[in-house]
């Protein structure tokens, strides 16, 4: 979409590691000239309150364009004998370290979900970190663990089989293709853990560039394929303003600050 509107190849490099600082700390360090762009996800507003970082999320990035957002789902498996999140939380308080929930990682997306959830509702669980959510949800079909939270696409698969079972939506409203599974809110249980990803650049990078591009993605975002593309794997697209964007961000990283400062996480 992007290379059809501004006339010009857009090429993905991938730069995995560090729970996406490896590829921020390049783009922040990328000539601000609008050919170099970041894309972030939640993480991304997560990472300064747990480690030391060779750049500055706020003075080193401008936002360019919010693109959308995707809530997780919290999954058991199928043999474990709860079918609500009360219940889950009840089955784990009268059976304190027998529930473990599996986690991308430490310091990663689910880990500060989890412990987000653990902190408001009270629930008795362990964590498990993996090397990314795959290996964990390998394990939770398995039966080897308990539980686990991630996005709707990656688990689609092991639903379909029946290996696993939904309890709750991550995120503030329901999801269209799973209309019968509550939200954690309607839990009883006050939490939105949504992933989320948006486009930064370079700070520096002149303002008309960032507002072409702006204008650009959002005009993408309007179209069917995309929405669709979107719809499929249980998010949204959901364009902002760039000043709205920007709140957002700093709202967000203010929320996960607190969290990792009531549980202590800290990145290895």
């Amino acid at each position: 979409e992007l290379s059809a509107r501004l006339k010009t190849s857009v090429i993905v490099e991938n730069k995995p590691g560090a729970g996406g600082t490896l590829g921020a700390d390049l783009a922040a360090h990328s000539d601000p000239d609008g050919s170099t762009l970041l894309l972030v996800s939640s993480t991304f507003t997560m990472n300064s309150s747990i480690m030391k970082l060779n750049y500055d999320p706020n003075k080193s990035f401008i936002p360019v364009a919010m693109l959308g957002m995707g809530p997780s789902v919290i999954a058991v498996n199928s043999n474990f004998p709860v079918n609500t999140m009360s219940e889950f939380v009840e089955y784990s308080k009268k059976n304190p370290g027998k529930v473990n929930f599996g986690s991308a990682g430490v310091a990663s997306f689910q880990h500060f979900a989890l412990e987000l959830i653990r902190l408001r509702s009270g629930a008795d669980f362990d964590i498990v970190h993996y090397k990314g959510g795959g290996p964990a949800l390998v394990d939770l079909a398995a039966g080897h663990i308990q539980g686990s939270i991630g996005s709707l696409i990656q688990m689609q698969s092991f639903l379909s089989s029946g290996q696993i079972k939904l309890l709750a939506v991550a995120g503030p409203k329901r999801i269209g293709i799973i209309p019968k599974v509550p939200t954690l809110i309607e839990s009883g249980i006050d939490v939105d853990a949504s992933n989320w990803w948006g486009i930064l650049a370079p700070a520096g990078t002149p303002i008309n560039i960032v507002d072409q591009l702006h204008q650009a993605i959002n005009a993408s975002l309007a179209s069917p394929d995309i929405k669709k593309r979107f719809d499929n794997e249980g998010a949204e697209v959901m364009p902002m303003t760039r000043a709205n964007f920007k709140k957002f961000m700093a709202d967000e990283t203010s929320k996960w600050a607190k969290v990792a400062k009531e549980t202590g996480i800290k990145a290895e």
